[in-house]
């Protein structure tokens, strides 16, 4: 069976057979995402309600058979046995990703990351080697935030999942940046330092503490240029957060 990889720390990408996945229906799309990282099986009337909220019941399984028929007819391998299981499960009125076909998903190395993270006390310089090079593989995955852009823009139970998500993962992806990048200081590992900072502030722009950890390591390179850049650009960022705010509440 075909490897199925899907990318979701920034714009959804799905390659299946080394093949990258187009859909004709954004929540055939959705569906998928939703069960790849949820993992385990869902009910069909759950997963309906998720995505066709506005419809009747019926009409909206009736959009999930077609979600369905058309993430099969992607996965098709041309060359598979008939008897040959395909990526969806479906058991009665469950349905899942089948956990015995090939399937990665970046999240999975982010959040092994993230557990190393939370566990990581004192350790000795050999551990911390590791875990630096392990946060630094995870990070190199994260092309943005989680589904970056994607929405059902209907008020749909899918669009406040995706939300959810969002804040869960880039609370996650911060303490990362922020470990990764103060072991990379402490080291005097200027450039690396300076590549986590810069992604680091491309994920979080308002990000203070990122900003003073840049220019310290542009200070430390010599660099007073880039430095007052850096301080520069916040400035004139808070500033512009400050001055959207009387009129987004009114």
């Amino acid at each position: 069976m075909s490897l199925l990889r899907l990318a979701v720390l920034g714009a959804p990408e799905v390659f299946h057979d080394g093949s990258r996945l187009t859909f004709s229906l954004r929540k055939a799309q959705a569906l998928l995402l939703y069960l790849a990282v949820e993992g385990g099986m869902h009910s069909r009337s759950k997963l309906a309600a998720l995505l066709w909220p506005d419809s009747e019941p019926q009409a909206a399984r009736t959009g999930l058979r077609t979600a369905l028929t058309l993430l099969r007819g992607l996965f098709a391998d041309s060359d598979a046995l008939p008897s040959q299981q395909s990526h969806l499960l479906s058991r009665h009125e469950l349905l899942g990703l089948n956990p015995r076909a090939p399937l990665e998903l970046e999240l999975d190395v982010v959040q092994q990351a993230y557990q190393a993270l939370r566990l990581s006390a004192v350790h000795t310089e050999q551990q911390r080697t590791a875990l630096v090079a392990l946060f630094q593989h995870a990070l190199s995955l994260v092309r943005g935030p989680f589904l970056d852009g994607f929405w059902l823009r209907e008020e749909t139970g899918f669009d406040a999942w995706v939300q959810q998500q969002q804040n869960q993962w880039q609370v996650r992806l911060l303490q990362l940046f922020d470990r990764l990048s103060s072991w990379q200081e402490e080291a005097f590992e200027l450039e690396q330092a300076r590549a986590t900072l810069t992604r680091w502030l491309a994920l979080d722009p308002l990000s203070e503490e990122a900003s003073r950890r840049l220019m310290r390591v542009h200070l430390a390179r010599s660099d007073a240029v880039a430095a007052l850049q850096v301080y520069a650009t916040l400035r004139a960022r808070l500033t512009e957060e400050l001055q959207a705010k009387p009129s987004a509440d009114t």
